[in-house]
């Protein structure tokens, strides 16, 4: 277990000094049944690694089994108590409320701890328990805080988005539009419809306003012949 030591930086009186602090990481093996009516003090991040156990957030309950977790941000009340011997871990820390509002995330909510997430930790972890500074485990846990949070509030990406990042990122290539339909997940006849409906556009329309802005980027900043930049652009 990991536990920051210096007191200036715990006061939850005052505001954090740093963009995010780590106050403590560890797991309780096993669980014991706990209730926070007034929340905690510093932001609580709880999942599930082995068993289940009934989990509550202002007045919604869950049953969490492993690789389920919680959120839950400075005076939320909440509380877990074990349907079976349960073990977890958890992180608490100070700070990142710019990255939370940024995301959109709710002052409390529930999450699914994917590969990535659990991979980020055991780093992090690593990092505490090594020679680090409360400055090297602030950077560290704020591209943890950030990048969990960029995967858990992710925007749902339309087809048409999807179609039309595949093309910036192979103009270059001869693509057909089966090639795009496929990308998506589409067949060529309903790609069209769709897209022409969400773009007002064609699908190779599209495709060819990519590769004359691109051409117009190299004819304004390189020195490459005509030809030349019409065989990069796909044309």
């Amino acid at each position: 277990m990991f536990a920051e030591i210096r007191k200036e930086y715990l006061d939850a009186s005052r505001p954090c000094p740093l963009p995010f602090l780590l106050c403590t990481i560890g797991e309780s093996t096993p669980q014991r049944q706990l209730e926070r009516p007034a929340g905690f003090e510093f932001h609580h991040v709880i999942w599930v690694t082995r068993g289940a156990g009934r989990f509550w957030v202002r007045g919604e309950a869950r049953m969490l089994t492993a690789g389920q977790g919680l959120y839950c941000a400075p005076g939320v009340p909440h509380g877990y108590a074990p349907e079976e011997e349960m073990d977890t871990r958890w992180l608490t820390f100070r700070g990142g409320e710019g990255a939370l509002q940024y995301f959109g995330a709710d002052s409390a909510f529930f999450f699914q701890a994917e590969s990535a997430f659990l991979s980020a930790t055991d780093a992090l972890d690593r990092l505490c328990a090594g020679s680090s500074t409360v400055i090297s485990r602030s950077a560290a846990g704020y591209q943890w805080l950030t990048d969990w949070l960029a995967v858990q509030f992710a925007p749902e990406v339309s087809a048409a988005a999807r179609a039309m990042q595949f093309m910036e990122a192979h103009f270059a290539q001869p693509l057909t539009l089966e090639d795009v339909a496929a990308h998506v997940g589409m067949n060529r006849y309903s790609l069209c419809r769709y897209f022409a409906r969400a773009q007002g556009d064609t699908v190779m329309g599209q495709l060819r306003r990519i590769r004359v802005a691109k051409a117009r980027q190299f004819l304004r900043f390189t020195a490459l012949p005509i030809e030349e930049i019409g065989r990069i652009c796909g044309f």
